[in-house]
């Protein structure tokens, strides 16, 4: 065997070894970046915002309502919260630090409701994360992808349009 067909017989060893290494880590690097991916999500869902709110004291009617208000996940960047109690509703917009304790909160009178509720119950409470992302918290924390556009339905569903504004959640500018 000549030395030109040793040449060829190790260049080709080489080239062969080459691809192998090529397509096993080309396979190593796909399995990386979907673990990245799917971490990246359960970081995401871990870190989403999620207020809970404890009714603690009622006050003479016409007057602010006092509730609880902890931050069980992610930081909340605005939160917009309507509750009726009775047949008055009441409305406010709040921050709280990621995982904060309970915190009081004083929601004001905003109108009279047109039907009686027997129990205190939030008419409506959307999340706005640090990231922008904005979630109903009353349907699970599914995702808004337009906040401005579903609040303003949600409000017109309420009849409290141009009674209630969410500045922090829709980007519009305060009144």
């Amino acid at each position: 065997m000549s030395s030109n067909q040793i040449a060829v017989v190790l260049a080709a060893a080489a080239a062969l070894f080459a691809l192998w290494a090529a397509v096993f880590a080309t396979r190593a690097d796909l399995a990386m970046r979907r673990e990245v991916r799917n971490a990246n999500k359960r970081w995401e869902a871990s870190t989403k915002p999620v207020p809970h709110v404890t009714y603690t004291q009622f006050v003479a009617p016409g007057q602010s309502i006092q509730v609880q208000v902890e931050n069980l996940g992610g930081t909340l960047a605005g939160c917009g919260l309507i509750v009726q109690n009775a047949d008055e509703i009441y409305a406010a917009e709040l921050t709280l630090p990621e995982k904060a304790p309970a915190r009081p909160i004083s929601l004001p009178f905003i109108v009279k409701a047109w039907q009686r509720a027997s129990q205190p119950k939030a008419l409506l409470m959307v999340a706005r994360d640090v990231g922008g992302r904005c979630f109903d918290c009353l349907d699970g924390g599914k995702e808004i992808k337009d906040p401005r556009k579903w609040v303003g339905s949600q409000l017109r569903g309420l009849r409290m349009q141009g009674m209630v504004d969410f500045p922090t959640i829709t980007g519009a500018t305060k009144r």
